[in-house]
């Protein structure tokens, strides 16, 4: 099998703002994409209290005039989805350069509409084309693409496991951490060469952290600090507060796009990329200790 390229809750989506027909609500529910994001919506987010994929996509889409005056951009992302990720195929193609040796995509790439920015689930992944970052860069779809599909192949090669935030102790929460920053410290990592040929790394915040030496040093040191909070007192219990320190991984800091995606550079240039994508294989924590073993923090 190989990578399919599904335009169809996008496609449909410029039907149902052109028209206001809601039968085409009905279509985007029935459509694979739209179970990919239900299922990654209740499992990672619960708040958007959705009973079923036609609440989805209702929640998506309306009210219609908000969403009709992003139809050009729209339309000109779609053509360019088309053109530049599904007709090369280089997404899969540089995302496959950052996996094990060997693996191949069996699951599909959805291009939808205001759902995130991207999101990976299983086997497939997600790429919302409605995004306010694709409109001022065209480019950042494609690199995007890449960080997504590389979500789905990590995802994958796990056996489609993925931790749950159902959990009690700190030395879960580290489990956690080691499994996230392995994932988006891959997936960041993943398009640094294609931006770098292109001249894009100043295109994105997580990419201009990379290359800022004094920055990069505090939000590793910062990164360690959060970790060895959980890691080095596995038995005690969660509290709130926890829960905070965490935030300022991911929303607040992004440490684990960024530290992860330094580690990954560092591993890659120290031990080699089959070094760095065999790591997949193995438990994350592996991901860490490695970088570790460079005398780092």
């Amino acid at each position: 099998m190989s990578l399919n390229y599904d335009f169809t809750f996008v496609d449909f989506a410029i039907k149902f703002l052109e028209t206001g027909d809601a039968e085409y609500l009905g279509k985007i529910s029935e459509s694979k994409a739209a179970g990919h994001i239900f299922s990654h919506a209740q499992r990672f987010n619960p708040s958007m209290l959705l009973d079923s994929p036609m609440e989805l996509a209702t929640n998506l889409l309306t009210p219609v005039d908000k969403h009709r005056e992003k139809l050009p951009q729209v339309i000109r992302n779609i053509d360019y989805a088309k053109k530049h990720i599904a007709s090369t195929g280089i997404a899969e193609k540089i995302a496959l350069q950052c996996l094990p040796k060997g693996f191949a995509f069996s699951g599909s790439i959805f291009f939808t509409f205001g759902y995130d920015i991207g999101v990976a689930y299983g086997e497939n992944c997600s790429l919302n084309l409605a995004h306010p970052i694709f409109s001022e860069n065209m480019d950042e779809m494609k690199y995007y693409a890449i960080h997504e599909l590389h979500h789905a192949g990590f995802i994958a090669v796990k056996n489609g496991y993925m931790p749950s935030f159902e959990i009690s102790t700190r030395r879960e929460m580290a489990y956690i951490i080691e499994y996230l920053t392995h994932l988006e410290g891959m997936g960041t990592y993943a398009p640094f060469g294609i931006r770098e040929h292109e001249n894009a790394l100043n295109s994105d915040g997580d990419y201009i952290a990379l290359q800022n030496l004094s920055q990069l040093d505090g939000l590793t040191d910062e990164y360690f600090e959060i970790y060895k909070y959980f890691a080095d007192n596995p038995s005690e219990a969660l509290i709130e507060a926890d829960w905070q320190k965490v935030e300022i991984l991911s929303d607040a800091k992004r440490l684990w796009y960024i530290v992860g995606a330094h580690m990954a550079k560092t591993i890659d240039q120290r031990l080699g990329r089959e070094k760095l994508t065999d790591l997949i294989c193995e438990p994350s924590i592996n991901f860490i200790a490695t970088y570790l073993g460079f005398g780092k923090n």
